[in-house]
């Protein structure tokens, strides 16, 4: 049996922290005693999942408890053709001539082109240096499947309009990059920047620097 714990942050952050109401002064101590039980059980595997692993009360994460820890990156550019392969695969309606595989490979190129065209904002870390973000440097799994869907719904949408199938094609992919772009690069000017980096798993970065 599996049991797997999303947000962990929300729910065993450190005692006595005072960033939230500090019920976990009684769910962690609960839930400590809880893990020591599991381990007396046979095929019993515990897992839990947090982008915020600082905000989680250091018990239990000490050995013993959740022993193993696996940090997952940000995928790189082939990894990202093999996510957004799962979500744009042949059986949906697409431009004659073009297979899907290939189509994902065209989506995450327009994603991971170190371009002013991608270029989200420059940012500036601890040590005074700036430096340009770009949406790859903040792309993700979620955001992979949200540009698919982004696409799908802009072809049923034209679809609708002329009363005829709309195939997924480059252009209506570009156009959903494009919106996601767009969406990530204009909610950049009012993120803390401290806040935005430790969420995001970044070096901790001081200001943030949008286009006018």
């Amino acid at each position: 049996m599996v049991v797997f714990i999303d947000e962990m942050d929300s729910l065993l952050r450190t005692r006595g922290s005072g960033v939230s109401s500090d019920v976990e002064t009684t769910i962690v101590p609960q839930f400590l005693s809880e893990l020591d039980g599991v381990e007396s059980l046979d095929n019993v595997m515990v897992i839990g999942a947090s982008n915020r692993v600082d905000m989680i009360d250091p018990a239990v994460l000490r050995p013993g408890r959740l022993d193993v820890k696996i940090r997952v990156g940000r995928p790189k550019a082939n990894q990202a053709i093999a996510i957004v392969d799962h979500y744009l695969t042949d059986d949906l309606p697409l431009e004659d001539g073009v297979d899907a595989h290939a189509l994902s490979a065209v989506l995450v190129h327009d994603i991971y082109g170190a371009s002013e065209r991608r270029h989200l904002c420059d940012v500036q870390e601890e040590n005074g240096q700036w430096h340009a973000l770009f949406l790859a440097d903040v792309v993700s799994g979620a955001m992979l499947k949200n540009i698919v869907d982004r696409a799908k719904t802009r072809a049923v949408k034209e679809s609708i309009e002329t009363g005829s199938d709309v195939a997924l094609t480059v252009p209506l992919l570009a156009a959903a990059v494009e919106d996601e772009y767009r969406e990530t690069r204009d909610s950049m000017a009012d993120v803390d920047p401290e806040q935005w980096s430790r969420i995001n798993g970044m070096d901790p970065i001081r200001r943030i620097r949008t286009a006018e």
